[in-house]
């Protein structure tokens, strides 16, 4: 059964792309709705544990939309609404806070009721603000379909890993800081059109979750879905 998705206003780009805006936490105001729920997941880096969607109704419209963050060393903690605008992945390993320390995954909730339309999409895809980066060389970062998200989840309950949707290969060549990161996930936009899905939870990981040099934030205010058609 599909996942309960998410309800979002769009908008217009000048390049004509259509965008879905991602919402925000922390009291932001955001032109996207919710709807969210926990899944389960073992832990381990790509392993998914077995379980079904559960439909949910979707959010009115308007709502403030959620994301969230969660870290393997402090496994029972939501950190739903308490990294300001920081969506951490990768180890981060730092002797001044050990607090934030620990590996991170992190999830976004993009609204999917405008991808209903008739006609064919072409190609989708998550566009994010790559805030800071441990180290410039070229640590992988994944995303993938991923099932919803509540406030209270935590790194022991974060949401079912589904499908692997794009790894992306940052080069070391030029900024590796406050630099605009695309990934494709026409795959999952495909799905939510064919399965009239409300909204799209996507889950961020470092493909190498031990070394620190892997760590990276994102800034989840930035991301939008942007969507071409055929």
């Amino acid at each position: 059964m599909p996942t309960s998705r998410s309800l979002t206003g769009r908008r217009r780009s000048r390049s004509g792309y259509a965008l879905l805006a991602c919402g925000l936490v922390g009291g932001l105001a955001a032109p996207a709705a919710v709807a969210a729920s926990p899944g389960t997941q073992a832990g381990q880096t790509g392993a998914s544990v077995s379980g079904q969607r559960q439909p949910g109704p979707a959010a009115p419209r308007g709502s403030v939309g959620l994301w969230t963050s969660v870290n393997a060393s402090h496994p029972t903690k939501s950190y739903h609404g308490l990294t300001d605008d920081v969506a951490r992945v990768g180890k981060r390993a730092l002797r001044n806070n050990p607090e934030l320390n620990g590996v991170w995954r992190s999830f976004v909730t993009m609204g999917a009721q405008d991808l209903h339309r008739r006609g064919t999409i072409k190609e989708a895809r998550l566009v994010i603000r790559n805030t800071t980066s441990q180290s410039c060389a070229p640590y992988n970062v994944e995303i993938w379909d991923t099932g919803r998200i509540y406030p209270r989840t935590t790194w022991n309950t974060q949401p079912r890993w589904y499908h692997w949707l794009h790894t992306l290969h940052p080069g070391s060549s030029g900024n590796c800081q406050n630099r605009t990161l695309s990934f494709n996930v026409t795959a999952d936009a495909r799905e939510a059109q064919k399965n009239r899905w409300p909204s799209m939870t996507l889950g961020l990981k470092a493909s190498n979750e031990k070394s620190s040099d892997a760590y990276k934030t994102f800034a989840p205010s930035t991301a939008r879905l942007h969507v071409t058609w055929s």
